[in-house]
């Protein structure tokens, strides 16, 4: 009987000289290269045990520097004969996947070597990383032992992937993912670079290899994450009160953070960030991503992070290394990067991609509207760092007593300042800190950016749970309108109340968590933050203008970019939601006359698209269908210009978002008065003419001329893709209205309510002045 053989080309004992001494322990001066390391390392792992193998590693790692070192370790598998004897002593698990590579076969036989595990985390990091046309790109971070440990961020796009991936990919098929999430589980026996090695394992073959998400997914890669960040959060925390007891300096860049912590939190947000914006597993519940189904430690985690991060940026970045929690927030109106101490930019540089992560995370969860009471019963039990202090005991229902969590005055200073700190340094980020670009700093910039936005749509989601629940228990109507931004192309889609959209709204009960919660919210740093990222876009966007950025034939102004709009949109919603609270701030006389300077800017660009256009006015309400036909079956460019359609869809939707604010406003004691003092009704008296005497004319005109035609063989073709009521309107040859005409007849209402109240609360004011003379 044959049977295939396997013929081993260095003994034991030549392979443990390779990296170890007489007496056993690794060698302290090895002089034994990679390739030779490996060799031994893939014939001995077994028979050497565990101290051989731990000392190899440790050899491995050291030698590992280059991307040359890196496909060396990438390239080693196990012979054919030596994988099956493997497979064939793996505790008879017919479900385990069979090692071809040596780092997995490692992983899989010393499961309880924390040093073993740690290290072959390392050699995945970079493994998953190879590769010689991206070497320079990616966010890179030095491992204690010198060698370049790459971060792929999570938010590139799975078409970047090299001819590499694969490497990523067969790691993958090998189990690899389970291994690591297996590692993460064993935190609190890894080293500080070893938490750090696994982080970024994580990290890397998460977002590198094509299936890598959805096999993090199945594995509960969402819970073991979050587990893993609470870990690191702990470890920090109590790093940072034994540093500021000791009053002594940390070994990190900042006190009470060590390098190793930051990097492993940063790489454990960007995979808890990745693994929830992953797509779900096929089910029957309609759940397209994993945030709709966050879990309740995997917004803890987030939360907390958030929380610590935000403390010590604020301690560091804003004020500058001050440690008393007693000393107030100093706001020094504007930082320059450049000119800032060192303690600053070293807390910006550290600090912002873990906010960056984290917020992106908070914006995801907060998406989902089934997810708001969770992510307010996180917040307010997360802000509150004595918890202690808040259980009593109170009658259960059945008789009994059950412990209950409840507020007292020490907790809620604690609660206000922990959730402040988090909207100080928000706020720092979002309108404070400038000066980024003008070192060259495009990573960061771009990380800022993304922060801006980030914070808005979490915020925006977060005060409008609580608008929406005054508004049920109040008996007066609001003709405002929400509007939202799509990211693709900088389009304009309103979402006025009444329409029938109300299941959309998010339902969230009165708690005392979410009450307290949009409390601070709204207690004036929030709508500071949304008013001055408003009007520095305005401003930015109106200098650009000034400075011959309209574009050429175009009437109006050139239109915001995607980003721009899609903030200073996210901003003004956020303003009207925290001034239906109660937010005197967003109220004031001082955020009327700013938001007064965005409405008239946007109300001219509205009236000015008439008069330019004049007649060819009704072209703006031309069916959409027939638009593409005439594009597709002529080279005729249509009369208006699509930056100046886009352009009065951006500026109608300001005006409507303005007005928003502004009914607010007149429901205060002072606000009638406020914008009576304002050019606010003669704008919007302007704008109501533009629309009844322009406007609603040429659109007359466009059903005229595009509305009465019999349904054409072009349009029949495309006719299943529309609703039945669009195709029924076709065939009975009516009026499909475009999103300019629903613009127009929206704007037109709210510009008629406004007015009318804001007329009759001014004579009503008026009158009480006089009786009172």
């Amino acid at each position: 009987m044959l049977c295939r053989t396997w013929a081993r080309l260095m003994t034991l004992a030549a392979a443990q000289q390779l990296v170890a001494d007489t007496s056993g322990q690794p060698a302290s001066t090895p002089t034994a290269t990679l390739p030779n390391v490996l060799s031994a390392l893939t014939e001995h792992y077994r028979q050497g045990g565990e101290a051989f193998t731990r000392a190899a590693l440790q050899r491995v790692v050291a030698l590992d520097q280059s991307n040359e070192d890196t496909q060396h370790i990438a390239d080693t598998c196990l012979p054919e004969a030596l994988a099956a004897v493997a497979a064939t002593t793996l505790a008879g698990d017919a479900t385990q996947p069979t090692s071809r590579h040596l780092i997995t076969e490692l992983l899989r036989t010393y499961p309880h070597s924390a040093e073993i595990r740690e290290r072959c985390c390392r050699c995945i990091a970079n493994i998953c990383q190879l590769s010689a046309d991206t070497a320079g790109e990616g966010t890179s971070a030095k491992s204690s032992s010198g060698a370049v440990v790459k971060s792929q961020p999570p938010s590139d796009d799975a078409d970047q992937h090299s001819h590499q991936s694969t490497l990523a990919d067969a790691l993958v098929e090998e189990g690899a993912v389970e291994l690591i999430l297996g590692t993460l589980a064993m935190a609190n026996r890894l080293s500080p670079r070893g938490r750090c090695w696994a982080a970024m394992a994580m990290l890397n073959i998460t977002c590198i290899s094509r299936n890598g998400a959805a096999r993090a997914t199945k594995a509960g890669a969402v819970d073991c994450v979050a587990e893993y960040i609470l870990f690191l959060l702990d470890e920090a925390t109590s790093a940072a009160a034994a540093v500021t007891t000791a009053a002594s300096s940390s070994s990190g860049p900042l006190r009470g953070l060590s390098e190793e912590t930051a990097m492993a939190l940063d790489a454990a947000l960007g995979v808890l960030t990745a693994v929830l914006a992953a797509e779900a597993p096929e089910n029957s519940s309609g759940v397209s991503f994993n945030y709709e189904t966050a879990s309740y430690i995997a917004v803890d985690a987030v939360v907390r992070a958030l929380l610590f991060v935000s403390a010590l940026l604020v301690r560091d970045g804003r004020n500058d290394g001050a440690y008393s929690a007693s000393l107030p927030a100093r706001r020094y109106g504007t930082v320059l990067f450049p000119s800032s101490s060192a303690t600053q930019q070293t807390a910006v540089v550290v600090l912002l991609p873990l906010l960056h992560k984290a917020w992106m995370a908070l914006q995801e969860v907060s998406s989902c509207s089934t997810n708001l009471p969770m992510v307010f019963d996180v917040i307010y039990e997360a802000a509150n760092a004595n918890q202690e202090s808040m259980v009593v005991e109170r009658a259960g229902v059945t008789g009994g007593s059950e412990e209950v969590l409840e507020m007292t005055a020490q907790t809620e200073r604690q609660y206000i300042a922990a959730l402040s700190t988090m909207i100080d340094a928000a706020l720092f980020l979002t309108t404070e800190l400038e000066g980024l670009d003008a070192i060259g700093a495009d990573e960061l910039v771009r990380l800022q950016k993304d922060v801006r936005l980030s914070v808005m749509d979490t915020m925006q989601s977060m005060t409008a749970s609580r608008r929406d629940s005054a508004r049920m228990n109040s008996t007066e109507g609001d003709p405002t309108s929400a509007v939202r931004i799509s990211g693709n192309d900088g389009g304009v889609e309103e979402h006025h109340q009444g329409d029938g959209s109300a299941a959309d709204a998010p339902e969230v009960y009165p708690t005392a968590a979410a009450v307290g919660v949009t409390d601070v919210l709204a207690s004036g740093t929030l709508s500071n933050m949304a008013l001055a990222c408003a009007v520095r876009l305005h401003t930015e966007h109106q200098e650009h203008g000034r400075c011959g950025g309209k574009a050429t034939g175009a009437a109006v102004t050139e239109p915001y970019g995607t980003y721009d709009f899609t903030l200073l949109s996210r901003s003004l919603v956020v303003l009207a939601n925290v001034a239906d609270i109660g937010d005197e701030v967003a109220t004031s006389a001082n955020s009327v006359a700013a938001l007064q300077a965005i409405l008239i800017d946007a109300a001219e660009d509205v009236v000015a698209l008439p008069r330019a256009y004049k007649a060819s006015l009704a072209e703006l309400f031309k069916p959409t269908e027939a638009r593409e036909n005439t594009s597709s079956s002529s080279t005729q460019c249509d009369v208006i210009h699509e930056e100046d359609r886009l352009t009065f869809l951006q500026q109608a939707a300001l005006v409507g978002q303005v007005y928003a604010v502004l009914w607010s406003t007149l429901r205060t004691a002072q606000g009638v008065s406020t914008v009576s003092q304002l050019r606010v009704l003669q704008t919007a008296r302007e704008v109501q003419t533009s629309l009844r005497d322009s406007y609603l004319p040429a659109l007359e005109a466009a059903k005229t001329l595009y509305g009465n035609g019999p349904l054409s063989s072009s349009s029949s073709s495309s006719a299943a893709g529309c609703t039945s009521e669009e195709v029924s309107a076709r065939k009975a040859g009516g009026w499909v209205p475009n999103t300019a005409e629903e613009t127009v007849v929206r704007l037109l209402k709210l510009s008629d309510e406004l007015i009318v109240n804001l007329s009759k609360l001014s004579e009503t004011s008026r009158q009480a002045s006089d009786s009172t003379r």
